[in-house]
């Protein structure tokens, strides 16, 4: 690996860690049970557990990685990767800007059949079953069976 991306590694990964293991003890000053099961701090502390061994062998791997005077390595994509980023982030917004005007289920039926076809795929009935599935399907789940209220639009829809 490049100096400069050696460098890079050991600042991310060490961030990282430093994110995981602020979430470790913030969880720990949770309860890890309640009277139905895992209570508020059981998820958050074993994610940020794996997410702190991650980051400990990242920051392993970037300072004990054999260096190289090779030329780095493009991080960011170029070209149509580029601009399959933007259209996600773009539609991410907008979505974000709909939900509150159009409800969760038609927010998502838009978002999610432009999301598949920005990332290539063209067939139109797995488009639509890609959409209702993630919109109406999952409306469904959390309304219904984990009764997670979700926005609803000016239709009831």
């Amino acid at each position: 690996m490049p100096r400069g991306m050696r460098r890079a590694w050991q600042i991310a990964s060490a961030i990282m860690l430093a994110i995981c293991l602020f979430v470790v003890w913030q969880s720990l000053q949770l309860p890890f049970t309640d009277r139905l099961g895992p209570g508020p701090g059981f998820f958050p502390f074993w994610l940020s557990l794996i997410g702190a061994v991650l980051a400990a062998f990242l920051l392993a791997w970037a300072s004990l990685g054999a260096i190289t005077d090779g030329e780095a390595p493009a991080i960011l994509p170029s070209g149509e990767g580029a601009w399959r980023i933007v259209a996600v982030l773009a539609a991410l917004a907008l979505v974000a800007g709909l939900m509150t005007v159009l409800g969760f289920r038609l927010s998502m039926l838009l978002f999610n059949a432009g999301l598949v076809v920005a990332l290539g795929e063209r067939r139109w009935w797995a488009v639509a079953l890609f959409a209702v599935a993630g919109s109406f399907g999952v409306y469904t789940v959390f309304n219904d069976g984990l009764d997670v209220v979700l926005p609803t639009g000016p239709w009831g829809i």
